[in-house]
């Protein structure tokens, strides 16, 4: 799973929701191979 495009909706939204944590979070409880997160030096979708 990766986070990056739920913190992409959240930028675009202007929002807290959806929160990337709880994403993952939710994800791993519903059995995800891997998480995944692209840090960015800009921080451009994880802030």
């Amino acid at each position: 799973m990766n986070v990056d495009h739920v913190a992409t909706v959240r930028q675009a939204r202007r929002t807290v929701e959806p929160d990337p944590v709880r994403a993952a979070v939710l994800a791993e409880l519903g059995g995800a191979d891997g998480i995944t997160v692209h840090l960015r030096e800009d921080r451009r979708h994880i802030q």
